[in-house]
């Protein structure tokens, strides 16, 4: 990462109004049109092409047809309206969260497999078995893979695809053993790696 993005980061850590107020973007233009570009040119070849698929970009389509059906007041708050830009913004989140998490999961997976042989030797057992019993690898199957469960869960303890996550307190909590009190808006940094890595929570990992 660059030292823009790193100073980005540390903003956005600090206040989530900062980066807004100073007029700093999260990413840099050029991902920013990246995402834009993808979104609105898909939508306008599924449009001219009367092409409809079941998949996300459909569901965001299907939700700006209402939405533009709909009489909102631009002056309300409230009332959030289906841009460009948001749509490009689900889009690229959708994409974070849900190709970059798998990938990465499914790389470590992969390579504890490789140097674990007695551990890739029992799940390929498993899965053999598992096979057999529905005769395909469906969500239902998937769903009866215990051990798999158990391997893919150790890959994110070891692995955790966050480092840390950043919430924000919705009501006062007094930590126990200490003096420290949270109150409703204080942001509360957990950190994932030490939690996972640590004996005091995982003393047999």
């Amino acid at each position: 990462p660059s030292w823009r993005f790193k100073v980005r980061t540390f903003m956005r850590v600090i206040s989530d109004s900062l980066p807004s107020l100073l007029g700093v973007k999260a990413f840099d233009k050029s991902k920013e049109d990246f995402f834009i570009n993808l979104v609105n040119d898909t939508m306008k070849y599924r449009e001219d092409n009367k092409v409809e698929r079941n998949d996300f970009i459909q569901i965001l389509m299907n939700l700006k047809k209402i939405d533009e059906n709909m009489e909102i007041d631009p002056n309300n708050e409230s009332h959030v309206i289906l841009d460009d830009k948001l749509l490009a913004a689900n889009t690229f989140i959708f994409f974070i969260a849900g190709f970059v998490t798998t990938a990465t999961t499914l790389t470590f997976s992969m390579y504890e497999l490789a140097v674990n042989q007695d551990i890739q030797d029992k799940l390929r057992q498993e899965v053999q078995t598992t096979f057999e019993k529905y005769g395909a690898i469906n969500y239902d199957s998937t769903k009866d893979m215990d051990y798999l469960d158990r391997v893919i869960s150790e890959t994110l303890r070891k692995y955790p695809i966050a480092g840390s996550l950043i919430r924000r307190c919705t009501k006062a909590w007094q930590v126990p053993g200490a003096k420290g009190k949270l109150e409703v808006g204080d942001r509360v940094v957990i950190p994932v790696y030490p939690i996972h890595h640590d004996p005091k929570y995982y003393p047999e990992p």
